[in-house]
């Protein structure tokens, strides 16, 4: 019942602030101000639990719209990326710009499929890990673990490969087409 009384003590000190909560948000993402305050919102409520004293709601909030906002940009980035790299992957793409993300997603192909599913929808899909836990039917702390062994698994297969790290490397990638296929 703790976590239900926060929430609501959270909620009401978060709406007390909103428009400034809102302007701030305006500011650093535009049009997309009201959408991020209102998933910050939910996180907010959602974590609400953790949060000892209602009095410090706002600037943990603060805390909170500062995260969302990098966030915010961080998938922006990304998903420009991944559009860049389908628009080289197109037909009418140069051979040197269709290379980008060949190797990576050549080699998420060779993971079991329960760490390629949840690869493919939390880093190239821009999913959070507690919904895609929610769909699988695992726990959000089980579908993390599993996050982490994929995402190891696929740094070791990227380290043989072609000698990068990460998969977000790949979307520079300048490796010849074929090095997506590890050898034996």
């Amino acid at each position: 019942m703790r976590a239900e009384v926060d929430a609501r003590a959270v909620t009401a000190a978060i709406q007390a602030e909103r428009g400034r909560f809102v302007d701030f948000l305006r500011r650093r993402v535009g049009d997309e101000a009201e959408d991020v305050f209102q998933q910050s919102l939910l996180r907010a409520v959602e974590r609400a639990g953790e949060l000892r004293d209602p009095a410090l709601a706002r600037p943990w909030f603060w805390r909170v719209l500062r995260n969302a906002v990098a966030d915010h940009h961080a998938a922006r980035v990304s998903r420009e990326a991944r559009l860049a790299a389908v628009r080289a992957t197109g037909p009418e793409a140069p051979a040197e710009e269709t290379a980008a993300c060949a190797c990576a997603l050549g080699l998420l192909s060779q993971l079991s499929p329960d760490h390629a599913e949840i690869l493919r929808r939390v880093d190239l899909d821009d999913e959070r890990v507690v919904d895609v836990a929610r769909e699988l039917g695992i726990t959000p702390d089980h579908a993390s673990v599993r996050l982490h062994r994929a995402r190891a698994s696929l740094r070791a297969r990227l380290v043989g490969c072609c000698a990068v790290r990460s998969m977000r490397a790949c979307f520079t990638c300048d490796c010849p087409r074929d090095h997506g296929s590890p050898a034996a």
